[in-house]
């Protein structure tokens, strides 16, 4: 056992007692049916000083990224954030820090209309965990659904948040960019929408090369992409340089875009969905039968990156 994916697999493997799961392991959300009517996500998130936010983030920007982050998990399923649930383990108590973070996720809970309804205080190295129960109101997405044919989408721009992760703090591209890491807009009314007539969907936090492999390993399918394709900020060429580009753009996680399947004959629909909520949806690939493969410049390409995996390192 050498990496998160080899974790996950083993965790697959321990029998499962109800029913009622109808996904459990392996997708952004564990799909559980409650009644005939409706099936409910369940998702869960861990924040950590080091991975995930540093110690120049304002206690409002760790109360934003990690909902925001459980919030993006429910948008891939194109479904309704309802009930959070917080693990919240801190060093100290301080009445300050934790009415600025709770300002930070008040925002996103009003936004979205979802509830604290319990969790759990500790005390030691700051921790912060948000466990995100979601409705279907369409059809629930997942990563198994693509087909060979459908184009791949993405919403907004890609690789930002790694940017800003490998610029120096002191540099105006770390400026530019470090809204994008530390104050990621979850994209659910987006996936409300494509839960209508996406084929599969997952968000991107672990890097586009690794998440849109996930994709076509759960629907046994390959794909196609075109690098030139994948839409990044306009200052993107002016920041970025050119040998890291790549890392950004296919290796780099911490966007919380979705990446999605969809028949051709969606198109206008898409286009419809981008124009109404003033959001970038660019296609970038199509589904294949078999292989991952990519084109640079028109011609084959062959990443170095692999995505982020939590017991490899960034």
């Amino acid at each position: 056992m050498k990496s998160e994916l080899d974790f996950v697999n083993y965790l697959k493997n321990i029998k499962t007692f109800n029913k009622n799961i109808i996904e459990g392991i392996g997708d952004d959300c564990a799909i559980i049916k409650f009644s005939s009517r409706k099936k409910y996500v369940i998702t869960s998130d861990t924040s950590l000083l080091g991975p995930h936010f540093s110690k120049d983030y304002t206690p409002e920007e760790i109360g934003h990224k990690s909902l925001a982050t459980n919030l993006s998990d429910i948008a891939s399923m194109g479904c309704v954030p309802l009930y959070a649930l917080y693990d919240i383990t801190i060093p100290r108590i301080s009445e300050s820090w934790i009415k600025r973070f709770f300002d930070g996720t008040r925002k996103l809970l009003n936004q979205h209309k979802v509830s604290i309804i319990g969790g759990d205080t500790t005390k030691g190295p700051m921790s912060i965990s948000i466990t995100l129960i979601g409705v279907q109101k369409n059809k629930i997405l997942t990563r198994s659904g693509a087909k060979t044919g459908h184009d791949i989408y993405v919403t907004g721009n890609i690789g930002s948040a790694r940017a800003a992760l490998i610029l120096d703090k002191k540099t105006k591209g770390y400026k530019y960019f470090r809204k994008s890491l530390v104050m990621p807009a979850p994209r659910v009314a987006v996936g409300l929408e494509l839960s209508e007539f996406a084929s599969s969907c997952i968000d991107i936090s672990d890097g586009l090369a690794k998440d849109l492999k996930s994709i076509a390993i759960s629907s046994k399918k390959g794909f196609q992409v075109d690098v030139d394709s994948i839409p990044t900020d306009p200052k993107f060429d002016i920041y970025v340089e050119g040998n890291l580009k790549e890392q950004c753009i296919l290796g780099g996680g911490e966007d919380y875009e979705l990446c999605f399947t969809a028949n051709k004959k969606y198109y206008r629909k898409i286009n419809n969905i981008s124009n109404k909520y003033n959001i970038k949806i660019t296609r970038i690939g199509a589904i294949k039968s078999t292989g991952y493969r990519y084109s640079l410049n028109n011609k084959q390409y062959n990443p170095k990156v692999t995505g982020y995996d939590h017991f490899k390192g960034k």
